[in-house]
């Protein structure tokens, strides 16, 4: 059970990160421009709810300029729901969440990072997905003429069950 819990922790502390990037994001100048680094700050979210056993988190969708996948997101909308299916064949990492339109087309994966926590309690159903949608997109012909993919977050909201 301390092995839960630690899970669950783990998890938590990476929420708190995201809410730490959204707050940085409040710190620093509208030209301020770190390539990388520093880019859509304000796009994060982290937040859980204790009452609830709820989190709510914003984070980047990982893996767009792979297999037309950018096209793919161009006549997307906010707040169009999105499908995150477990994808333990994944040949990167089997912790993976794949990120599909409604249709079943792929569009990226979740973050390794936020797999990497999410996985254990999802997989013995202790965290569940209870929705998902796009919350931020920037267009590949929106962005720099040196821009190589679009950008895409997503808000998802997951209930912790039983820890």
């Amino acid at each position: 059970m301390n092995d839960l819990f630690e899970e669950k922790a783990e998890l938590l502390e990476l929420v708190n990160a995201y809410q730490n990037k959204y707050e940085l994001s409040k710190t620093i100048d509208e030209d301020y421009f770190e390539p990388g680094m520093m880019e859509n700050l304000d796009q994060y979210i982290g937040v859980y709810d204790e009452s609830t056993n709820t989190i709510k988190v914003r984070l980047d969708v990982k893996g767009l300029r792979y297999d037309n996948r950018t096209q793919r997101i161009d006549d997307m909308e906010i707040s169009e729901p999105v499908i995150i299916e477990r994808d333990e064949a994944n040949s990167y990492n089997s912790n993976n969440f794949s990120v599909k339109k409604e249709n079943n087309e792929d569009i990226g994966n979740l973050p390794a990072e936020f797999c990497n926590v999410l996985a254990p309690l999802y997989d013995m159903g202790y965290a569940r997905i209870e929705k998902s949608a796009v919350s931020y997109i920037e267009k590949l012909s929106d962005r720099s003429r040196y821009a190589r993919q679009g950008v895409m977050f997503l808000e998802i909201q997951i209930k912790l069950i039983g820890i």
